[in-house]
């Protein structure tokens, strides 16, 4: 599967082993958040077995990557990025009609068929609705399924998985305590004797989570199987932080400072700041242990996944701090504050990290960015991110780079999670929508609103960046079809800093099952996805 052909910019690379696994070659990939898939089978959400049943269609379209977000257990909302765990998985995902062993109970499955065709009737992911309906369904499944096979199965699962231990019990805690924060009731559920409090207290819902755990397990390597069988790579995503009401930080309070909160500093787009709540690392504490739970953390992930996007990465150099007490962002430093060690601290986690596991990291450098994190990035031979509308000569003229000038060791896109796709950004920045139109040799005043031809020339002009990686969101291919009804701006992710309803709750206007019928829009994907560096020519001079 590897290519041993290796780059000069890879030959002495810390992370050169990791891409002999995977070869060295153009990818192109698609971001689909695992929320955002809809499928007739699911329950209003998208689930690990929909991951498995989109991979047929992603080969047949080309593509060769499919990016993830985060999938560990959100709670009781659907922000993942402010998980439960860094380890446990999001119940939400679990595919009930494909529980091992539940398809001789058709009753069940016909429940799990009529509950499923009421909630798919909602346009956004009702996460609250959803997790009460498909927690109550497990608990059947569970209950239809339980005995001696099942239980030595969800031991053995258990022994071999010891972070579940503190999960369990801080999982159940939490539903107990009406969802309240751990430094509310520590002084009562003791941690070295909490699990087994709560299995005296609550076996049935120790058991529940578990069982939850076990199934979510072996959903996601059955998709990574199902996903290699067709020649594709999942990238997961690893948030540098964990949220501080985690079972992490309940249960290692020593490895994270809860004095401080990370955050940003002021800039032109936040005059205070962003304070993100979350508590950063006691590094002396981890590498006093070997940086044992990192590595845990990355040895797990590798179980689901072929890459990863690291989250933040600046962070691993340098990230603002914000003293206990602060509401903004305003009153911090950057941590270490002696800007000599940023590279030496930084190449330490990387390391350490590639160290730990067989997956390429990719690293996503967005922002404000010291230039030491991006060299030593470019030295240990990881991707950054090239977010095409950012990419200025800042220094110069603060016009575009062309996508053709990107440096091979980056990943390429039009958009993300935390921005506007690109037909929002069209339609609100006639300036530099006039600057783009004009780079891809767009003739005259180019259309306040984006079509589809012109959206799939972008597609085509970005394929051709120079970068090893072009990863495109779901939107972006959808829109350049016209498969995109309505407003651009309500097929947002998530809009970063602001508490919205809407925020991670985009599903696809298409089930996957339209998706694999659609048989002209994979036809024209699997086109643009074959596109090279600079083969494309101006606009309406390629048959589009």
């Amino acid at each position: 599967m590897a290519d041993s052909s290796v780059p000069d910019y890879l030959v002495n690379a810390a992370a050169r082993p990791h891409w002999e696994r995977i070869g060295v070659r153009r990818r192109f990939g698609l971001c689909v958040p695992l929320f955002s898939l809809r499928s007739e089978r699911g329950c209003g959400v998208g689930d690990a077995a929909d991951l498995a049943d989109l991979c047929p269609w992603l080969a047949a379209a080309g593509i060769d990557v499919v990016q993830l977000l985060p999938i560990n257990d959100a709670g009781i909302d659907g922000m993942p990025y402010s998980a439960l765990s860094a380890f446990a998985l999001d119940p939400i995902y679990i595919a009930l009609d494909r529980i091992p062993g539940i398809r001789e109970h058709r009753d069940f499955l016909d429940a799990v068929g009529r509950v499923g065709a009421e909630l798919n009737a909602a346009s956004y992911v009702d996460y609250p609705r959803v997790r009460r309906t498909k927690t109550a369904l497990l608990e059947q499944a569970l209950g239809l399924l339980d005995g001696p096979e099942l239980g030595g199965a969800l031991a053995a699962f258990q022994q071999a998985n010891p972070w579940l231990d503190d999960y369990l019990a801080f999982r159940v805690i939490k539903e107990v305590e009406g969802f309240a924060s751990w430094e509310s009731w520590r002084d009562r559920w003791r941690g070295n004797d909490a699990l087994a409090q709560v299995q005296a207290r609550h076996p049935d819902r120790v058991r529940l989570h578990l069982f939850a755990q076990w199934v979510l397990d072996g959903q996601f390597q059955a998709a990574r199987v199902e996903a290699e069988r067709h020649g594709l790579l999942i990238e997961g995503d690893i948030p540098i932080l964990v949220a501080r009401d985690s079972a992490d930080v309940w249960r290692r309070p020593d490895l994270f400072r809860l004095d401080v909160s990370a955050g940003a500093p002021p800039d032109m787009y936040a005059q205070d700041g962003q304070n993100w709540g979350f508590p950063t690392y006691n590094w002396p504490a981890h590498q006093a242990e070997g940086d044992a739970w990192w590595r845990a953390r990355l040895r797990h992930a590798q179980r689901f996944y072929h890459l990863y996007r690291i989250d933040h990465v600046v962070g691993f150099f340098r990230i603002w701090t914000i003293p206990s007490g602060e509401r903004t962002g305003r009153n911090g430093w950057f941590e270490p504050w002696n800007e000599a060690v940023w590279g030496d601290h930084g190449r330490r986690v990387l390391r350490m990290m590639l160290d730990a596991s067989r997956m390429l990291p990719l690293a996503e450098d967005l922002g404000t960015i010291p230039d030491i994190c991006r060299q030593t990035l470019a030295e240990l031979g990881i991707c950054g991110f090239k977010v095409q509308r950012w990419e200025k000569r800042w220094h110069g003229d603060r016009r575009f780079i062309p996508p053709g000038d990107y440096l091979p060791l980056s990943m390429a896109t039009l958009s993300t999670h935390d921005s506007e796709i690109l037909a929002q950004w069209w339609a609100e920045n006639p300036d530099e929508r006039r600057e783009l139109a004009a780079l891809i040799g767009f003739d005259g005043e180019p259309p306040a609103v984006l079509g589809p031809e012109l959206h799939r020339h972008i597609l085509r002009w970005i394929r051709g960046a120079g970068s090893l990686f072009v990863v495109l969101m779901l939107q972006e291919l959808l829109g350049a079809h016209g498969r995109l009804p309505g407003d651009p701006a309500s097929h947002r992710i998530n809009l970063p800093g602001q508490v919205l309803p809407t925020n991670w709750t985009w599903r696809s206007p298409l089930t996957i099952r339209e998706l694999i019928q659609d048989t002209d829009m994979t036809a024209s994907i699997r086109d643009i996805s074959r596109e090279q560096g600079g083969a494309h020519g101006p606009f309406g001079s390629d048959g589009l």
